[in-house]
């Protein structure tokens, strides 16, 4: 197995000197590194959000699944040690159990495993998974990328991954070692095995999801009043919001800048009709819609719709009304209600854009 050093430049009397940093027995890593990764996934990829941890398969417990920046499922399997042969062949096997589901099956397996040891609850994974990806279709997300993580890897394992990795399937490895500093705890990342550039397609299929809500919306006897809600909603949002459909509803997307300065587009209001609730039809406030509309002011809205704004842990909010009632019953309520986002919306745009100019120097 290969060993990493790492030393500390030491500055005294004006002399750099290197100092070797006490490495940890793998005992030791092993203790912290699974609930570390949990709470900072950071350190596996940028922007991941694991989604599930301990998950039941019938090749055994999925240590952690994920979700990447670009919308793609990830298994992790994680050894507290080397990893072997063995991890890579298990690793297959999460990966290829879970490829096999139907969505319909994936998206409640996710659902009912999140929310525990230290996991977000997520209610609908196919509704989150659309709020957050919006140019991703949900139905079509496809086989889950692969990466092995360890405290070392042995030659056979190394070679396994390389081979599969040549051979264009989407798995990587890495490793950590760990390292104290005093009172302090270090770990040091090394990618062993990169992921192979993918060459596939992705594209959102908009048309089929859209025949996929017709025909639940058609079914559940509600397609009439639940067009007449969108076209509510798309009156008010006009060119600056951004519609997709997805197979239980319709999101709108208003364009936000990245940490980064550049554009993307951020859920603020869906509206769902689940097919297990009798023709309810969920108007969801994403997080961002909260914050920019104001809690109260939403509470009173959905109060003059006859039914409660539910305040959801993560920030989000609810509101539930009956789409076997004329859409009338609810197009004034929410015709204020998107014109309140649109507002708080163009507000915080607004702000975004002054802040940015005070911080650009004056050219003389």
């Amino acid at each position: 197995m290969q060993t990493i050093n790492v030393w500390k430049i030491a500055t005294e009397s004006q002399i750099r000197k290197a100092e070797v940093v006490e490495s940890i027995g793998q005992t030791d890593t092993e203790r912290l590194l699974e609930d570390v990764l949990t709470t900072s996934p950071e350190l596996l990829l940028p922007e991941l959000v694991l989604v599930g941890r301990q998950i039941e398969t019938p090749g055994g417990p999925l240590d952690l699944l994920g979700v990447d920046e670009d919308g793609q499922l990830v298994v992790f399997e994680l050894k507290r040690g080397s990893l072997t042969r063995d991890a890579v062949a298990q690793a297959i096997d999460y990966a290829s159990y879970l490829a096999g589901l139907e969505f319909e099956e994936l998206s409640r397996l996710i659902s009912q495993s999140s929310g525990r040891s230290g996991i977000e609850k997520i209610e609908d994974f196919g509704q989150w998974y659309q709020s957050q990806y919006p140019e991703q279709p949900v139905s079509e997300i496809g086989a889950p990328r692969i990466m092995l993580v360890g405290l070392g890897v042995d030659e056979r394992a190394k070679r396994m991954v390389q081979f599969l990795a040549q051979s264009e399937l989407d798995i990587s490895l890495i490793t950590f070692y760990g390292f104290r500093l005093g009172a302090e705890t270090l770990l040091a990342r090394q990618v062993e095995v990169r992921r192979p550039t993918s060459t596939g397609n992705r594209g959102a299929t908009k048309s089929a999801n859209q025949a996929r809500l017709d025909k639940v919306l058609t079914d559940l006897g509600i397609r009439q009043s639940y067009n007449a809600l969108v076209s509510t909603a798309k009156d008010v949002f006009g060119d600056f919001a951004y519609q997709w459909p997805n197979p239980t509803g319709y999101s709108f997307y208003l364009r936000e800048v990245t940490a980064s300065g550049g554009p993307t587009n951020r859920a603020y209001l869906s509206l769902y009709a689940p097919e297990d609730r009798n023709g309810k039809i969920q108007i969801l406030l994403h997080a961002r819609a909260m914050e920019v509309a104001g809690r109260e002011t939403l509470t009173d809205l959905a109060k003059t719709m006859g039914t409660n704004l539910v305040s959801k842990s993560n920030g989000s909010g609810e509101i539930w009304i009956d789409g076997q009632k004329p859409a009338s019953d609810y197009v004034k309520g929410l015709t204020a209600l998107a014109q309140l986002i649109a507002a708080g919306w163009k507000s915080k745009m607004d702000n975004q854009s002054t802040a940015t100019e005070k911080e650009v120097p004056e050219i003389v």
